[in-house]
């Protein structure tokens, strides 16, 4: 984590490590403007561009400096402002912040494309579909250790191509979790949906987030131990699918 970036006076920071992403947590005595200004502060002194994005009842920021690429999050809570921030640095950085600009820019498109309804609308002519960017899997998906995984071709009942690959964890679930949901919202996947810490563990654990281009929705869901990135014919996205039983 850089040395510049500080927890909001008075806050009880909690920091942990997981592979190549370190993790900070805390609740600040603040509303979600007040910590907004503190990491522009930050930022300012930092000599390190701010632009921070609305994000239902807080912010997103998103930032590169040398030490490592930065994602934070700020929450309004009934009693002050939640904020997590990751720190990830390893293998497929430079694809992970293409990744980020990419997913910026395509909500900046939607907020965009809402001006529509300012204005009357006329019926326009269909134009098709540009064609699906070739099936690839992601860089910035890795092992928890940051080893690279072998991955499999296949096609599902319905006749969608899919990448997938699978290893073995030793953390616990809960952490493997965590990590890959911190993992999808630093590469542009924000995480809407998640299994409770409490699900029983001879049952699966699961993430779910969502990555939107062209203004339609697809899904993205890495859940524990293995991944897959099955195409989606038909929608202007890529998913991302995993899934791993108790541990």
């Amino acid at each position: 984590m850089p040395s510049w970036l500080t927890a909001y006076p008075g806050a009880d920071e909690q920091t942990r490590r997981l592979g190549p992403l370190v993790e900070s947590s805390y609740t600040a005595a603040a509303p979600p403007r007040g910590v907004l200004s503190h990491f522009r502060q930050l930022f300012a002194t930092a000599g390190l561009p701010f632009q921070p994005s609305a994000a239902g009842n807080g912010f997103m920021i998103h930032a590169a400096p040398r030490e490592c690429d930065l994602f934070i999050r700020i929450r309004r809570m009934d009693t002050g402002t939640a904020v997590q921030v990751t720190c990830t640095n390893g293998p497929g950085r430079d694809a992970a912040q293409r990744a980020r600009e990419q997913g910026e820019e395509s909500h900046r498109g939607r907020i965009d494309s809402m001006e529509k309804y300012d204005r009357p609308v006329y019926p326009q002519p269909k134009r098709p579909a540009p064609p699906m960017p070739p099936l690839a899997w992601p860089a910035w998906l890795l092992r928890i250790d940051g080893a690279r995984l072998d991955v499999q071709k296949g096609i599902d009942g319905v006749r969608m191509q899919y990448l997938k690959s699978s290893f073995q964890c030793d953390l616990p679930r809960n952490d493997i979790q965590t990590y890959y949901a911190d993992l999808l919202n630093s590469n542009g996947y924000p995480v809407y949906l998640r299994s409770l810490a409490s699900t029983p563990k001879d049952r699966k654990a699961w993430v779910e987030g969502a990555q939107y281009l062209e203004g339609r929705a697809g899904r993205s869901q890495p859940k524990d131990s293995s991944a897959s990135l099955p195409g989606a014919a038909g929608w202007r996205t890529e998913r991302v699918q995993g899934w791993a039983a108790g541990g």
